[in-house]
């Protein structure tokens, strides 16, 4: 199995107000296969959107109106719609502060913006449950 058909068949949910943000990631994302990919503005529109059905990984933004990224998480993992997804938060925030508390919540994997684009298919591939060779 060549690599862009190992990532086929896999869910992908890019939470990210910057319309050009989304670009970037659905662009990688589908270079490397993937193509299930579905796109929120916001926190909210993506908890609404995990609720419709689940997705194999999550990616979102940190700063963004409404739902941040990490009250995302919170608030989809309260409502148990996160099932097996993982997620990644992508931000510009590098403070190590918010970092911290990131983990503290739950948060295990996180890179920081602008994306560079090897470390995000890197990232990407860890985070999806591919198949034992």
């Amino acid at each position: 199995m060549d690599d862009i058909e190992q990532f086929k068949d896999f869910k992908v949910l890019v939470v990210d107000d910057n319309e050009a943000a989304r670009l970037i990631m659905r662009k990688i994302l589908t270079k490397m296969g993937i193509t299930h990919i579905f796109e929120s503005l916001n926190g909210q529109d993506a908890i609404s959107k995990l609720m419709l059905g689940s997705v194999d990984l999550i990616i979102s933004d940190w700063r963004m109106p409404g739902l941040s990224g990490l009250e995302l998480y919170k608030a989809a993992k309260e409502d148990k719609l996160l099932g097996s997804a993982e997620f990644l938060l992508v931000s510009a925030e590098n403070e190590k502060e918010k970092i911290v508390e990131a983990l503290q919540e739950g948060i295990r994997h996180y890179i920081v913006k602008p994306i560079d684009l090897e470390i995000f298919q890197a990232k990407v591939t860890e985070l999806l449950p591919l198949p034992s060779q």
